[in-house]
This record gives C-alpha cells, sequence and structure tokens, in this order.
C-alpha cells in the first residue's frame, strides 16, 4: 500500500500529539515525585535550622535556612503550574519568606527572631501538609 502526502502528514501529526501527551504525562508524574521529595528535604531542613540556631552555629543554620527558601520557592512554581487552589501558592510564598528571614535575623545575631520564624515555618508546614499532601 502506498501512502499520500496527506496521510504521511496525518501521520505524523498523530504521533507528535502522542509524543507531546506522553512526555506532559511523564513530566507530571515527574514533578510529583519531586514535591515528595521537596517535603522530606523541607522537613529534615526544618529540624536541622532549629538545632543550629539552638547550638549558635549561625552558618549552618544560614545554609539550611537558604536551602528552605530555595525548596518553598520550587513548591510555590509547582503549586501555581499544577493549578492548586490560591491558599496552596500563598502557603508557599509564606513559608519561602519565613526561611529568608532566618539569615536576617542570624546576621544581626538575633538567635530568638530566628528561632521564631523557624518554629513559625514548621508550624505552617503542618497547616499545609494536611491540606495539600499529593501523596496520602
Amino acid at each position: 500500500m502506498r501512502s499520500t502526502p496527506r496521510a504521511r502528514a496525518t501521520l505524523a501529526a498523530v504521533a507528535l500529539v502522542t509524543l507531546a501527551a506522553t512526555a506532559l504525562t511523564s513530566a507530571r508524574a515527574a514533578s510529583m515525585l519531586d514535591f515528595d521529595v521537596w517535603m522530606r528535604a523541607i522537613d529534615r531542613h526544618s529540624v536541622d535550622v532549629q538545632k543550629n540556631i539552638d547550638a549558635r552555629k549561625p552558618e549552618a543554620a544560614i545554609a539550611d535556612a537558604n536551602e528552605l527558601a530555595r525548596l518553598y520557592g520550587l513548591m510555590g512554581t509547582y503549586f501555581v503550574d499544577d493549578g492548586h487552589a490560591a491558599d496552596a501558592v500563598t502557603m508557599s510564598q509564606s513559608g519561602k519568606a519565613l526561611a529568608a528571614a532566618i539569615p536576617t535575623a542570624l546576621a544581626a545575631q538575633d538567635f530568638d527572631g530566628a528561632s521564631k520564624a523557624a518554629l513559625e515555618l514548621s508550624h505552617a508546614c503542618n497547616d499545609c501538609h494536611d491540606v495539600h499532601k499529593p501523596f496520602q
């Protein structure tokens, strides 16, 4: 059977749409897995930043806080891209802001302020977690 230019073009279009749909589905699955990895990392760094603040190790606490801010930024982008409720985006932005407040407080030797921000961040984690955790 001989294919016509129109048949080849139709087949190519179908193949392209199928490939795009497959890539999009794979990207979404990877994003959900990434999100789970980010949440686990946030949990670990939230504990570590509090321990490092209490131990008066500002460099380590700042590193943890910077990583938390980065992860909350990724999480916020995930929520925007995934079309989650506005409160999920707002919670992510609040988490990023709280994480960013920690290095500022530590630079001023305000360990109490840094500790308060870290504790608020931990509580914010729990508030969001119950509603927006993708794997329940």
